[in-house]
């Protein structure tokens, strides 16, 4: 009988190389074939995957501290032993100019292998929360995330009637502060930690959606309204609520001119009284000369 064929000593090496070479290849195909599926479509303005990282996302506290996260298998995961607060903080492509998503949606899927009420309800806090410190507004929306499942897939309309409010005056949310909050976007943030107990939780297939096309002209980063607003002595409510119709206004002004004119305005002033100041100078020293 004929002895089976066997790799020489000689070419073990060879066939190692080649052997790595295919597994590369394998794995340039791989990623290449992932880097093709998470090319967006025309209504999506940003998604997240995490199929071999946390692609630029992190966790923090309520207060703001880090908070240990990893992501893998199409999962961002964080847990945590006790009460804390903490939330999931999305990487910069779901941050900057996001306008064009007003009237869109936010979906999520948020999930928990493992967790312990203690006995008690779910905690009272914010399930997500847009921030802008451009802007100094913050817009949080409670009760979507149910509790008491393992996993749970949410789809959040981002508008005034979504349900949205200000974190810290607690009234609904206006079409201008929202319409701002997205135009210059540094936080995007969604609750983790439900439990007063120790808990695993997981975030995946993040998605931010566009919504209906707007005119988005007279909102984007024109400190104009902010300027208007303190000339009329508006406070911050009455401006939001005023902001759509007096930038709508100030859009049919020509700015440039209107400055021109305030400025020419003031220089009149000013040369009015200090030919009233000579006047005055000139008549206070002739009284003397009499005397």
């Amino acid at each position: 009988a004929r002895r089976p064929n066997r790799i020489s000593r000689s070419n073990r090496p060879t066939m190692i190389l080649k052997w790595r070479a295919c597994l590369a290849a394998a794995i340039v195909a791989a990623v290449a074939a992932s880097a093709q599926g998470q090319q967006l479509d025309d209504q999506t303005l940003a998604r997240a995957y995490f199929r071999w990282s946390s692609e630029g996302w992190n966790a923090t506290t309520k207060d703001g501290h880090d908070w240990p996260v990893t992501g893998e298998l199409g999962q961002l995961k964080a847990s945590d032993d006790d009460d804390t607060v903490w939330y999931f903080s999305a990487s910069p492509d779901f941050l900057g100019n996001k306008a064009e998503a007003y009237g869109g949606t936010i979906a999520f899927t948020l999930g928990h292998s493992e967790y312990n009420s203690l006995g008690l309800g779910a905690q009272e806090e914010y399930d997500i929360i847009l921030s802008s410190a451009v802007h100094n507004i913050s817009l949080g929306h409670k009760h979507i995330i149910p509790p008491w499942v393992t996993s749970s897939e949410n789809v959040v309309e981002i508008s005034e009637e979504g349900g949205w409010v200000d974190t810290v005056s607690g009234e609904s949310a206006s079409r201008l502060s929202i319409l701002r909050a997205l135009s210059a976007l540094t936080a995007v943030k969604f609750r983790g930690s439900l439990y007063f107990g120790h808990e695993f939780s997981y975030l995946k297939d993040v998605i931010l959606s566009k919504g209906p096309k707007q005119d988005l002209a007279w909102v984007r980063n024109d400190a104009h309204i902010d300027e208007l607003c303190g000339a009329l002595k508006l406070n911050a409510v009455a401006c939001e609520h005023y902001g759509v119709h007096l930038m709508k206004a100030m859009q049919k002004v020509n700015m440039n001119k209107l400055r021109a004119d305030h400025a020419s305005m003031v220089r009149k002033r000013k040369e009015f009284e200090q030919a009233a100041e000579e006047r005055r100078s000139n008549w206070e020293r002739d009284s003397k000369r009499d005397l």
